[in-house]
C-alpha cells in the first residue's frame, strides 16, 4: 500500500503546486500585456494632452479623437486633494466608472483638464480572467487524478475479476501481477490466500485418497489375521499372526497419526506465537543435530560466523525449526556423502539454501513431490516432508524454489523469507 499512498500524494502535490505554478506565470503574463497595454494608452493620452496644451484653441484637437474626450474646468474638476495635487504635477489621474477607464491630464496653459473616456480595460477586474484560470486548476487537477486512478481502477477490475472466478469454483484463478501497480501488495496477499485456500482443498482431496488408498493395505492384512486367529488353534502360529497384527496396527496408527498431523499443521500454524527468528543460531542448533549422520552436513553464513550474520526473519521458530529439519532430513536421506545449508544476505530476503551430492531433481514433476502423500522415485514414508516445508514457507510469506545444486551436482531447495522489519 506505500506505494498507492505515496503515488497520491505526488499527483496531489503535483496538482496543486505544479499546476498551481504554471497558471500563476501564465496570468503574470497576462497581467503584463494588461500593464503594457495601459503604458501605450497612457503615452497616446499623453501626446494629446501636450499638444491640447500648446494649441490655442484646443477644441479643434479634440475632433476625430478615438477616445471620447472633453474638457473641463479645472476649478470644476472634483478631485481629493492629494489626488488634484498629482494631477498638477502633470502625471495622469486614472480614474474608473460603470462605463469604463478615463485618463485625466492637466493642461496649465488653458487651467482646463482632459478627459479620456471609455477606455476598455483588457483586465476587466480581471474577474474573468481570473474566474478562467480558477477553473482551469480545476479541471486540471480533476484530470490529473483521474489520470493516476485509471490504471487503478483497471487493477481494481482484475482483482475483482479474478475473485469472482475464484467463488465461482475457479480455484487456479490468479491476478495478473505483471506490470505496475499501486495495490502490489493486496494482489500478492490475494494470490497467496487464493493458493492457500487451493492447498487445502487439494490436500482434503489427497488425504481422502490417501486415506482410502494407504490404510487399505494393513487393513486388508489385519483382516486376514483375524481371521486367521479365529480358526487357528496352534498357539506358536497364533502367536505370529498376533505380531503380525500388532505390527499392522501399530503402522495404521502412525499413518493417521502423520495424516491428522499434516490436517492440523494450518491450525496450529495460525495458533503458534510468532517473533523474530534469528535463522543462523537455528540453522546452527538444526545442523548439530545431524552430526552423527554418515553424510557430512556443513552450515555457511556468507563466508561469516552465524553468530554475527544477523539473518533475522518473523515467525514461529518451532515451525521453521520443523521447515529447516525436514529439508536436512530429505537431503540426507538423498545424498551419497555432502550436504550444504547455506544462509545468503539478498536485497530484500533472506536466503535458507540446503543442497546434497545426491542423484538430484526431476525438473519436471518436482511440483509433485512438494504435495502431501506424494513419493519421490527414492521416498520413503508418507510423503510429507517436503509438503511440510512448502506449507511452512508460505505461512511463513517465504518462497519455496527447487533446483540443481550448483557445486554439488544434486537437489537444491532455495527458501527466501522477506527481512523481517
Amino acid at each position: 500500500m506505500r506505494s498507492l499512498t505515496y503515488s497520491l500524494l505526488l499527483v496531489v502535490l503535483v496538482s496543486i503546486f505544479g499546476l498551481g505554478w504554471a497558471l500563476d506565470a501564465l496570468f503574470s503574463r497576462v497581467a503584463d500585456t494588461d500593464k503594457d497595454y495601459m503604458s501605450v494608452v497612457t503615452s497616446v493620452g499623453r501626446e494629446l494632452a501636450l499638444a491640447i496644451n500648446n494649441a490655442t484653441s484646443p477644441e479643434a484637437l479634440l475632433d476625430g479623437s478615438k477616445y471620447a474626450a472633453t474638457l473641463t474646468a479645472v476649478d470644476d474638476f472634483y478631485l481629493p486633494e492629494s489626488v488634484q495635487t498629482t494631477l498638477k504635477t502633470g502625471e495622469p489621474v486614472v480614474l474608473e466608472s460603470e462605463m469604463g477607464l478615463s485618463l485625466n491630464y492637466y493642461l496649465p496653459n488653458h487651467q482646463q483638464v482632459l478627459s479620456l473616456e471609455n477606455i476598455p480595460a483588457l483586465d476587466a477586474d480581471q474577474s474573468g480572467i481570473k474566474v478562467l484560470f480558477t477553473s482551469v486548476f480545476y479541471i486540471g487537477t480533476l484530470a490529473l487524478v483521474l489520470l493516476w486512478l485509471k490504471p487503478l481502477l483497471r487493477r481494481l477490475g482484475l482483482l475483482r475479476k479474478a475473485s469472482v472466478e475464484f467463488g465461482s469454483g475457479n480455484l487456479n484463478s490468479r491476478v495478473d501481477s505483471q506490470g505496475i501497480s499501486y495495490i502490489a501488495d493486496i494482489e500478492k496477499e490475494f494470490n497467496r490466500m487464493a493458493e492457500r485456500i487451493q492447498n487445502q482443498v487439494d490436500d482434503n482431496k489427497l488425504l481422502t485418497s490417501a486415506v482410502s488408498h494407504d490404510l487399505r493395505t494393513p487393513l486388508a492384512r489385519l483382516r486376514f489375521g483375524v481371521d486367521t486367529l479365529a480358526v487357528s488353534d496352534q498357539p506358536e502360529a497364533r502367536a505370529q499372526y498376533l505380531t503380525r497384527v500388532s505390527r499392522d496396527l501399530d503402522e495404521m496408527e502412525s499413518q493417521i497419526d502423520s495424516l491428522l498431523r499434516f490436517a492440523r499443521l494450518d491450525n496450529v500454524m495460525n495458533d503458534a506465537a510468532n517473533s523474530p527468528v534469528d535463522l543462523a543460531s537455528l540453522a546452527e542448533e538444526c545442523v548439530a543435530q545431524f552430526a552423527d549422520e554418515s553424510v557430512e552436513v556443513k552450515l555457511y553464513t556468507d563466508n561469516r560466523p552465524a553468530s554475527v550474520f544477523g539473518a533475522s526473519v518473523f515467525g514461529s521458530m518451532d515451525h521453521l525449526g520443523s521447515l529447516l529439519n525436514n529439508l536436512i532430513q530429505n537431503a540426507v536421506d538423498h545424498a551419497e556423502s555432502k550436504v550444504e545449508v547455506q544462509l545468503r544476505s539478498e536485497k530484500d530476503s533472506i536466503a535458507l539454501i540446503v543442497s546434497d551430492d545426491g542423484p538430484g531433481l526431476n525438473l519436471d514433476t518436482v511440483d509433485k513431490i512438494l504435495k502431501p502423500f506424494q513419493r519421490g522415485e527414492t521416498s520413503t514414508g508418507y510423503g510429507l516432508g517436503l509438503a511440510i516445508v512448502s506449507r511452512v514457507a508460505l505461512h511463513h510469506r517465504a518462497e519455496l524454489v527447487p533446483g540443481v545444486a550448483e557445486t554439488l551436482g544434486g537437489a537444491c531447495f532455495t527458501v527466501r523469507f522477506p527481512v523481517s522489519q
